[in-house]
């Protein structure tokens, strides 16, 4: 399986430039739309990955980089320089510890976060309803199991910070207390319940949840025993919430300057912040410069809550980094044994029509023979097949794992000629 993985994160791509490169809701339908299979799709696999720190493409197949780069960069409407400059590019062994280590946590902002394994889940669970997985099942499967292990079996998920919590951290900084205050989440998708959890157990005062959906925003506010509003509702309510938490795929701001310049009067003075997780942002940039008593958080910022337990949650890395090695020679060990899979059945198959050909020859030969003794014919040549190929299946499984086993699996294609046609016919020999 030739694996890669095109991708921008965090690490060395602004927000803004996050943002205009994600591939969410009907960019990502394009984007896979575009990158349709060719005549071999059970060879080919494709996978997207977009959360608000980072957009990734697995696939294999016949597509090269500059392809995918270039598809991406038209359906984003960026120029593909742009998207090359800011894009990490891994194949084989290294996209496969890349993705091993975003699924333990620990390339998140937030070290060690435990949110991130449900969004690879998540991405896995769409490509396969789209037809789309095809050979990364193995790969996905594992990056699952290693981000299991890693909360399960480390501290890497002790003190970790998911975005919900370094949130509600950053509000409580503002306002000491948060037991009087109104908060209004806005978004019941999986980051805006987060929110909303954290907040409930840091004792907010009143929750409201407006989303688009009105049925989810009331299962989330019956949940954490809040209220739950239509989307519309939110120019009335905007103002009298101290706490406004945004976490939505909206297309364009939802929360613009005027709206904050009539919200700043009314409030007088009294405490007013903005914590918009939404990628692509919907909250204005620069309103927090309209007064000192408005703030305005992004992702971006949610960094500096993360350094009080950066280091804590470094020391459990080394046995996650642990976990991933063994999974990762797992992962080869599965993919290797797949691989020479066909080789065996090759050889299995021409052995067997051999056996067919030369026993149907032998037992016409032999017409005398009674049922009884033709199925004793019949096992001993199964037998002497079996017998035969047991020990080279051995060596062959074995040499899946030598590096340099491809010479050995070669020669042994060569030598029993299976890149032939095992079905052509054989000479006769009577």
């Amino acid at each position: 399986m030739q694996l890669m993985v095109l991708g921008v994160s965090h690490d060395d791509a602004p927000l803004a430039l996050r943002e205009q490169l994600a591939l969410s809701g009907p960019d990502c339908d394009r984007f896979y739309d575009a990158l349709t299979p060719d005549e071999s799709p059970e060879s080919q696999g494709l996978v997207v990955l977009s959360t608000c720190n980072r957009t990734e493409i697995y696939w294999t197949g016949p597509h090269d980089a500059g392809r995918v780069t270039e598809t991406w960069a038209r359906i984003v409407q960026v120029s593909p320089p742009v998207l090359s400059e800011a894009a990490f590019l891994f194949g084989g062994d290294a996209a496969i510890n890349h993705l091993f280590r975003v699924a333990a946590g620990l390339d998140s902002m937030m070290y060690g976060e435990t949110q991130i394994l449900g969004q690879v889940k998540d991405a896995y669970l769409d490509a396969q309803r789209r037809g789309r997985v095809g050979p990364l099942h193995r790969l996905f499967l594992a990056a699952l199991r290693v981000g299991k292990r890693a909360h399960a079996e480390t501290a890497i998920s002790e003190n970790a910070l998911s975005m919900g919590y370094a949130g509600v951290e950053i509000a409580k900084k503002v306002f000491g207390s948060l037991g009087p205050l109104t908060a209004l989440v806005v978004g019941a998708g999986d980051m805006g319940a987060l929110v909303g959890r954290h907040l409930k157990s840091a004792g907010i005062g009143q929750l409201w949840v407006l989303n688009r959906t009105p049925e989810r925003a009331r299962m989330l506010a019956s949940e954490l025993h809040g209220e739950a509003h239509p989307l519309a509702d939110l120019p009335s309510l905007l103002d009298r919430a101290d706490l406004v938490v945004l976490s939505t795929q909206a297309p364009g701001p939802l929360v613009e300057e005027a709206a904050v310049r009539a919200g700043i009067r009314r409030r007088r003075g009294r405490p007013w912040v903005f914590l918009d997780v939404s990628v692509p942002r919907v909250v204005t940039p620069g309103i927090e410069r309209l007064s000192e008593s408005v703030f305005r958080y992004d992702v971006d910022d949610l960094r500096s809550v993360v350094d009080v337990n950066r280091e804590r949650r470094k020391r459990a890395a080394a046995a996650v980094e642990t976990i991933i090695h063994e999974e990762a020679l797992r992962l080869q060990h599965d993919l290797d044994v797949t691989e020479v899979a066909p080789l065996i059945r090759s050889l299995r198959e021409k052995a067997e029509q051999i056996r067919q050909r030369e026993l149907e020859g032998a037992l016409r030969r032999l017409p005398g023979l009674s049922p009884e003794e033709r199925a004793v014919v019949e096992r001993t040549t199964e037998l002497i097949i079996n017998k035969m190929l047991n020990d080279p299946m051995v060596s062959i499984r074995g040499w899946a794992q030598d590096p340099e086993g491809a010479v050995y699996l070669n020669a042994l294609r060569s030598l029993f000629r299976l890149d032939e046609d095992a079905t052509s016919p054989a000479s006769p020999r009577e």
